[in-house]
């Protein structure tokens, strides 16, 4: 492919500079079992599958001075568009990547080293190249030449590549499936199989930070009733106009809402501002439920849906578990409800006091 008269002697060059490297690091090409000539190390260069390049060091410069054939059919550059020029005259053009930084910092220490990356031929087509290259060094230690070595890799890059982003894909799926299997399909928040699992790990996380959180049970009020007289896709309707006003009033990243089940609704918080602020929160969530006017003749306290609050809060004791607030807030939730519905009842585990049932106003 390349001509004759660049290739040839550029290959006695090279075959030169090859015996003389062997001759410094080994004292001898031969062996006891024979000794290779130079006539079976030029064809050996020749036939070589692998793309070499041998650059000569000029001063400044780092000049290709020999390509084999299989460099030509790698790269689609004949030996004499290529002999001559600077070595990086190929790689130019190339998209900037964290492996070519290597490259030239090898060059710049004289060190030998291995970089795969994406290259492109002559013909504009990318192409994944695996690249060695090695200094070689005078008998003075002078650096004289550099001899590179490189494959096409680009199926073996290729099936990588499709096995990192089929590994990626079922992470995905994964994580896909993990986020449906914690949430209730109807209302989208997660459920209360998530809900126990992470009540346990912020309850040992405001125990450990001496932390006060809260634990909220909100039930719809009469909605057996509402369900039997409107039907269920009302019912659905509402649960999921109820669910997304919760969601709505604790959406910071450290709270946690759930549907606990049927009509009832779990939340945990943590009382950054205290738990006057938090009840005057929830005192305008329970106001924001009868706002959106959800028609319910039958409940025995107002003409529209509304909702009952009980409220278990305080720094978690450490010889309790977190089943102490839930229990807890869901009998003040009850007792709100026994007292009048529409009303938010607490239960306090203050520092220094017992806990005690109390309404909220």
């Amino acid at each position: 492919m390349g001509s004759p008269f660049l290739f040839e002697p550029a290959l006695s060059t090279i075959i030169d500079i090859v015996m003389a490297k062997n001759t410094v690091q080994k004292g001898t090409v031969s062996k006891s079992t024979g000794s290779i000539s130079s006539d079976l190390l030029a064809e050996a260069l020749k036939a070589t599958v692998d793309g070499i390049v041998i650059s000569e060091i000029t001063g400044d410069d780092c000049q290709i001075i020999f390509v084999n054939p299989a460099f030509e059919l790698l790269t689609g550059y004949t030996a004499n568009e290529v002999i001559g020029n600077d070595y990086w005259f190929y790689i130019e053009g190339t998209e900037e990547q964290p492996e070519l930084e290597v490259l030239r910092e090898a060059v710049i220490n004289q060190e030998s080293c291995r970089v795969t990356f994406r290259n492109h031929k002559k013909s504009g087509e990318p192409f994944w190249t695996e690249l060695s290259i090695s200094p070689v060094f005078s008998a003075h230690d002078q650096l004289t030449h550099y001899i590179a070595v490189q494959k096409d890799v680009t199926e073996r890059v290729e099936k990588e590549q499709s096995i990192q982003e089929r590994h990626e894909s079922l992470l995905s799926l994964k994580d896909e499936l993990q986020e449906l299997a914690s949430r209730d399909s109807l209302t989208g928040l997660h459920n209360r199989r998530y809900f126990g699992q992470e009540l346990d790990r912020l309850w040992a996380v405001h125990q450990r930070l001496e932390a006060t959180m809260a634990v909220i049970f909100i039930d719809i009020d009469s909605f057996k009733l509402y369900n039997d007289h409107y039907g269920h896709l009302e019912g659905d309707k509402a649960l999921k106009a109820v669910a997304e006003k919760i969601s709505e009033s604790f959406s910071r990243k450290a709270d946690l809402v759930a549907r606990f089940g049927g009509e009832e609704f779990v939340v945990v918080a943590t009382l950054e501002n205290g738990v006057d602020c938090l009840l005057q929160h929830l005192e305008q969530l329970r106001q924001s439920i009868i706002d959106l006017k959800i028609e319910n003749q039958y409940s025995a306290v107002s003409p529209y849906l509304t909702i009952s609050t009980g409220v278990c809060y305080g720094i978690p004791p450490y010889d309790s578990s977190s089943s102490l607030f839930t229990r807890d807030a869901d009998i003040a939730m009850y007792q709100a409800k026994k007292t009048g519905r529409n009303r938010i009842e607490v239960v306090s585990y203050e520092p220094d006091e017992k806990a005690a049932l109390k309404p909220a106003s």
